[in-house]
């Protein structure tokens, strides 16, 4: 009988430890550097090679409108950053990068008992934000802006310092917590080097650019010369849009790459199964060219990040919803069971996923210093720029390329002034210091 009750017992308690851990998976977060949201093969780039980042698409939730909600700065990825790890819009977000104010993402989800790991750059990031992780390892160490460019580089070695500090974290040994990591590299941002054979899959004459490539900007959008502007020559070639294209997706490939390997070892360890992972970047960019455009200071689509969730309790499937990047703290919070700080003001986008509405917002805002604001809804899109009073209204089903301004149409002036109003509520909403449109 003794023998029968020891056995009872040992099986409710291996069951109710087999169910929490369920109930508590691993969280895998990976955010990359510069990554547009058109960059992975299997969501409709046919040139790009992502082979690992496709089976997260086939298995998983896309996202295909998510949005970084700007900044104050050149540098986008700092403010970005800052947004993810404190769960704050872009008004509400600390001014200093060492500044602890706010509960960072690391912080809560150590508390909640989750082995933590950051492993990515330090550069334009939220130190306190990295430093408040269990581990904090730095994968750009010893990189420089003027870093060597050929494969053996420190800057072309990120993504692999990237991945060989999560597999060593995930081999040690933590009392059997569940492990939260995120691996935030400097990739694939410029300088754009990769290992040769990377480099070598992607020939720039055959690549194509897009149907808003041209070789100049329109008009002086507040910061044409910022340095991402300057990276290549203007007029913009199309020749060296396409070399540049390349390299950029050849960076891309060695993250996807290095990503596999982070997979595999989780696979190997008996752990894929019980990890939800999250793949994603700060922001987009418009390299190649896009609007005459080469960086992330504008407000164009191709600003837009990727955003695939997959594993246990994810459904497969995909999502117009309106979402920020900071939306991201709060449903990492969800997912592991935690508790979300009060002050956080991102949405759950597990009610997305769900089909349900209390995740969903029926308008998107964002601003780029004291040049650029915009808003859009699920149609109508509008950027204002304060310093020339000047506007542009795009009608983003039936131009989703943002080729085609109707601000000056006559049948569209009602149009205009809606989003006019729009802008200037949004600006109200998100406490925007900065003059409202007239």
């Amino acid at each position: 009988m003794c023998l029968l009750r020891y056995a009872i017992l040992l099986f409710v308690i291996t069951g109710f430890a087999s169910f929490a851990r369920a109930e508590r998976p691993n969280i895998l977060f990976i955010l990359s550097d510069d990554q547009r949201f058109d960059t992975i093969h299997s969501l409709g780039n046919a040139e790009i090679q992502t082979p690992n980042l496709d089976k997260l698409v086939e298995r998983g939730f896309v996202f295909n409108n998510t949005y970084c909600q700007g900044g104050m700065v050149a540098a986008v990825c700092l403010p970005s950053r800052t947004m993810i790890m404190t769960g704050r819009s872009v008004f509400h977000i600390p001014k200093e990068r060492g500044n602890t104010e706010n509960s960072t993402l690391g912080e809560v989800m150590t508390k909640a008992g989750y082995a933590t790991l950051y492993a990515g750059k330090k550069s334009n990031s939220f130190i306190a934000g990295n430093e408040a992780f269990g581990k904090c390892v730095y994968t750009d160490r010893g990189v420089k802006e003027n870093a060597k460019e050929d494969e053996d580089s420190p800057a072309a070695m990120q993504p692999r310092i990237m991945a060989d500090d999560a597999i060593e974290f995930m081999r040690a040994d933590h009392g059997g917590k569940p492990m939260f990591l995120m691996l935030a590299p400097h990739y694939p941002h410029d300088p754009r080097i990769a290992p040769k054979k990377f480099m070598d899959l992607y020939d720039p004459a055959k690549i194509s650019l897009s149907p808003n490539f041209m070789p100049q900007h329109p008009f002086d959008n507040g910061e044409m010369n910022v340095r991402d502007e300057k990276l290549a020559k203007r007029p913009r070639d199309p020749n060296e849009m396409k070399r540049q294209l390349a390299d950029y997706y050849a960076c891309i490939t060695w993250l996807d790459d290095q990503v596999g390997r982070v997979i595999d070892e989780l696979k190997q360890r008996g752990q894929l199964d019980n990890t939800v992972i999250i793949f994603t970047s700060d922001q987009g960019l418009a390299v190649g060219g896009r609007h005459g455009l080469m960086g992330k200071q504008n407000l164009y689509e191709e600003f837009k990040s990727p955003l695939i969730l997959a594993g246990p309790g994810i459904p497969s499937g995909k999502s117009d919803a309106l979402v920020y990047l900071f939306d991201l703290y709060p449903t990492i919070c969800g997912i592991a069971g935690a508790t979300a700080p009060k002050e956080v003001e991102g949405r759950n986008l597990q009610y997305v996923m769900k089909g349900e509405g209390a995740g969903t917002r029926d308008v998107l805002f964002a601003p780029y210093k004291n040049v650029q604001r915009m808003v859009r809804n699920d149609q109508w899109k509008l950027i204002w720029y304060p310093k020339i009073d000047r506007f542009q209204l795009f009608d983003l089903k039936n131009d989703p390329w943002e080729i085609k301004d109707l601000s000056a149409d006559p049948a569209k002036a009602d149009q205009l002034a809606t989003m006019k109003a729009l802008l200037a509520a949004e600006q109200k909403k998100w406490d925007d210091p900065a003059e409202k449109p007239k």
